[in-house]
């Protein structure tokens, strides 16, 4: 594969990979409005929790005042405003059980709210952990796969050197047996032996 072909398989390779990135992307900025959707909700189901409980602390400030204006009528030999109070304390009492069951209500409903955001949210990190640790190991892979390549062509090049010294080597020697000095050409191949030798 020539340097042109490699070039093009990363931005290739580049292009795919953030597009997958985007994608992801996309997924965890919908799943980080539906968190904001949840805690809205939450927010409003707590609003209202605490506007119904006002309403009851309303309903029991209502019923102990009728009950006060009942025994106080009682009081007076009044039956009639005594009997009319205690009925308004029940409608209080009956409308406050009401608020009650409401309450109670909300409650368990904040509180499955809640889990399910929870639940949820736990998912959508965890996912982003795992992302950035695909990501991490994809540029881990990256980075040996390129060291590996870097290595490959450092030994080729080593390799093309010493392919290119015995060469030389054997031309000198060739030279060498042209000329026809028996002496000079064993000195000349003992020389380049032991050269050879001292290289790694």
């Amino acid at each position: 594969m020539g340097l042109l072909g490699r070039v093009k398989g990363w931005f290739q390779s580049e292009a795919s990979s953030s597009r997958g990135e985007s994608s992801f992307e996309a997924y965890l900025e919908a799943a980080g409005e539906k968190l904001r959707e949840f805690a809205v909700a939450v927010s409003r189901l707590e609003s209202e929790l605490l506007t119904v409980k006002e309403r009851m602390r309303g309903l029991e400030r209502q019923a102990a005042g009728f009950r006060s204006q009942a025994e106080q009528a009682a009081g007076r030999n009044d039956a009639d405003g005594a009997r009319s109070c205690l009925q308004r304390e029940f409608e209080c009492k009956k409308q406050l059980e009401s608020q009650r069951q409401t309450a109670g209500g909300m409650e368990e409903g904040i509180r499955l709210t809640k889990e399910r955001y929870a639940a949820f949210k736990q998912a959508v990190d965890e996912a982003g952990a795992k992302h950035d640790m695909l990501s991490m190991r994809n540029l881990a892979a990256s980075a040996e796969v390129e060291t590996g390549r870097a290595i490959a062509a450092n030994r080729q090049r080593e390799e093309l050197e010493r392919l290119s010294q015995e060469t030389l080597a054997a031309e000198a020697l060739s030279e060498l047996r042209q000329a026809g000095e028996p002496d000079a050409l064993d000195a000349e191949i003992a020389k380049l032996l032991r050269e050879r030798k001292a290289q790694p």
